[in-house]
């Protein structure tokens, strides 16, 4: 799997990855019938004991969620929404905790990923996990139609791998460059979704996190440089292209390690988190796309741009007082405003307050939080902090959620 030490050893950061695990622990039944979906909501991944994790969609109103039909024994992760709200992306494969005896496991294949959960019985061994078996599936907004549009695609707990094209025709995504590797580097593949066809991007680059320019007619990523250091750590920069590939070139270099671009929405400026070689802080940068010029935005990670591209809501972990050992990290969602620089807890709450996501209209942001309920539980605040109100109230963990674009009526 993907590793990035510097990363993953992020205090609050190792906290959010434990608290997105999906707990998958029996098989549960695939849904019957095609549910209504809400005309303005939010899809997201939820686990229960006893189930595995399934998309739901809940309104923005509140309610209760409605659950995405899909397939016994499916995992289904990063339900994405296309930009007209009228598709529903998603990754799929089959349930990994499944066990096969230690005859049928000789026969497998190890491809990238090996499930480290025990086996219930002395004569079950986990079952190893083929990277391949992981689908990009598309399907209309209900859930109903899927179809596969691309296979082996990378996942991770704490970005989405894959990401659609502004006009909803393409999708840009992560595939194991190396399978059969024990810890494989990912590549970066472009799909048709009518057309199917499938092409590498940047073949010279092992990328990842890819992002669309708010045009379609370029894609940034970050990029390894130079070689692992004695601990696996290794640099990446930022590159763009244009979108078929071709014109690659550097966007911004830094040391250390620099993750997750985002473009601004009038496509000028692209943000960014990354870490210092040696640091544990999460800082945030931007970079003037014409000019190459790198803008420090202080401690934060997890960028995401206001409609107008006016402020950048953000994580941000907040120090607990000294000698205080709190229950778990107290992570805020901040807001910094581009012009000036001036930075504004949006949340102000003990727990976590995570992945904060803006409404298509820039008036309200979406957020998780574990200030009620240890799981995490969905939120809708306005853009200034105010009129938090609660969109679900479950015993399930949530987590990957996307807001759905409003369709024209």
């Amino acid at each position: 799997m993907f590793q990035c030490p510097a990363i993953i050893s992020l205090r609050f950061l190792a906290t959010l990855l434990s608290l997105a695990a999906l707990v998958a622990l029996t098989a549960c039944g695939g849904g019957g019938g095609t549910p209504a979906i809400p005309a303005v909501g939010i899809a997201f991944v939820a686990t229960e004991a006893g189930s595995l994790p399934t998309i739901y969609v809940v309104s923005t109103e509140g309610g209760e969620p409605v659950r995405i039909p899909q397939e016994e024994d499916e995992v289904r992760a990063w339900p994405t929404w296309s930009s007209d709200g009228e598709h529903l992306a998603f990754i799929a494969w089959p349930n990994p905790l499944e066990t096969v005896t230690p005859e049928a496991a000789e026969t497998s294949t190890p491809q990238a990923e090996e499930t480290t959960t025990p086996a219930t019985e002395e004569t079950a061994t986990p079952v190893v996990q083929d990277v391949e078996a992981r689908e990009l599936v598309v399907a209309n907004a209900d859930g109903s139609e899927p179809r596969v549009v691309a296979r082996a695609i990378f996942l991770r707990s704490y970005e989405p791998t894959f990401r659609w094209s502004p006009d909803a025709s393409r999708i840009v995504y992560q595939t194991p460059a190396d399978v059969g590797d024990e810890s494989p580097r990912s590549s970066l593949r472009l799909v048709g979704v009518a057309s199917g066809r499938d092409i590498p991007l940047a073949e010279e680059r092992l990328g990842f996190f890819p992002a669309w320019s708010p045009d379609g007619t370029e894609i940034a990523f970050a990029a390894y440089v130079g070689e692992p250091d004695e601990s696996g750590q290794q640099e990446d920069d930022l590159f763009v292209m244009d979108s078929d590939g071709n014109n690659l070139r550097l966007l911004a270099s830094r040391p250390g390690v620099d993750m997750a671009p985002v473009w601004s929405p009038d496509g000028k400026h692209v943000a960014w988190w990354g870490v210092e070689p040696g640091e544990q802080d999460t800082l945030l940068f931007m970079v003037n796309v014409d000019s190459g010029e790198v803008t420090a935005l202080g401690k934060g990670a997890y960028p995401a741009w206001s409609p107008d591209g006016k402020h950048i809501a953000f994580m941000y972990q907040e120090e607990p007082p000294p000698g205080v050992m709190p229950l778990q990290p107290d992570v805020e969602i901040y807001l910094i405003d581009i012009d000036t620089g001036e930075r504004t807890n949006l949340t102000n709450n003990p727990g976590g307050d995570l992945w904060p996501t803006w409404s298509p209209d820039g008036t309200e942001i979406a957020f998780i939080s574990s200030r009620e309920n240890f799981l995490g539980e969905i939120y809708v605040m306005n853009a200034d902090g105010s009129n938090v109100r609660r969109l679900t109230e479950n015993n399930m963990a949530e987590r990957m959620f996307g807001w759905k674009p409003e369709q024209p009526s």
